[in-house]
């Protein structure tokens, strides 16, 4: 014990009890990240990880393709899986072939500038995604088709349901551009490309011609032809009924 200026006794602390209760308030606030990052992840790591989202991939690969170090890789690779992106097995992660794509536009979604996360993406990640997403539609998808005959000509993606005989010819845009003349040309080339397949599918009667965008924009048609952004896809393809009076429809007739 020891005395004080005015006299009075003061007792020590204990020190293993000061320990104990260190060790507590560290293992407290460990507990509280690990929640908040469970509901909230920064923006810059979700981007970040993009170019780390592989078929299959440990900790520590993750870790060296991201740049993040492994307590955050960790954080960011439990965060995607608890939203349905990717899987996780014997202390490896599983990715499909869209899910690049999903991990981008969670990023966007969170914050991120296009420039940003358009950086980590290639044409095979942005049509591989909406491949899947027609394909969960019903329909049946194909990706980079090529004719040569009696022009040469390439469509990103194309989905097909053969009930009706419709087809979605979509055109993948990794750009960001807002201007008409820019917007106008692209559409008008779309809607060649549509009419042109016609001629290659006799089972496809009804064409609509699109252009699906990484980004939002404020025009949502030019002549007639949706400009879709790409995380808008899958309500686009749902509602695609509902809104085909508003659209261009090129047929065989």
């Amino acid at each position: 014990m020891e005395k004080t200026i005015n006299g009075s006794v003061r007792t020590p602390a204990n020190p293993k009890l000061t320990t104990k209760t260190e060790e507590c308030l560290l293992f407290s606030n460990l507990v509280k990240i690990e929640v908040y990052y469970c509901h909230f992840m920064h923006p810059a790591l979700l981007a970040m990880a993009i170019p780390a989202i592989s078929p299959i991939v440990t900790l520590e690969g993750f870790q060296a393709k991201s740049g993040l170090i492994k307590t955050t890789g960790r954080s960011v690779l439990e965060y995607l899986v608890k939203r349905g992106i990717g899987k996780v097995s014997n202390h490896r992660f599983s990715f499909s072939r869209a899910d690049r794509m999903k991990v981008a536009i969670l990023a966007l979604q969170s914050g991120n500038d296009i420039e940003t996360v358009s950086k980590y993406l290639t044409w095979q990640d942005f049509e591989a995604f909406a491949s899947d997403l027609l394909n969960l539609a019903g329909y049946a998808s194909e990706l980079d088709l090529r004719f040569s005959k009696p022009i040469r000509m390439q469509i990103d993606v194309l989905g097909i349901n053969y009930n009706s005989q419709l087809a979605i010819v979509a055109d993948c845009k990794h750009w960001k551009r807002n201007d008409l003349s820019s917007l106008s040309s692209c559409a008008k080339r779309q809607a060649e490309r549509a009419s042109k397949l016609l001629a290659h599918r006799r089972k496809i009667s009804y064409v609509i011609p699109i252009i699906l965008t990484l980004h939002a924009i404020n025009i949502r048609f030019v002549d007639g032809i949706p400009l879709v952004p790409v995380f808008k896809f899958n309500s686009f393809v749902e509602e695609l009924p509902l809104h085909l009076s508003e659209m261009k429809v090129i047929s065989r007739i």
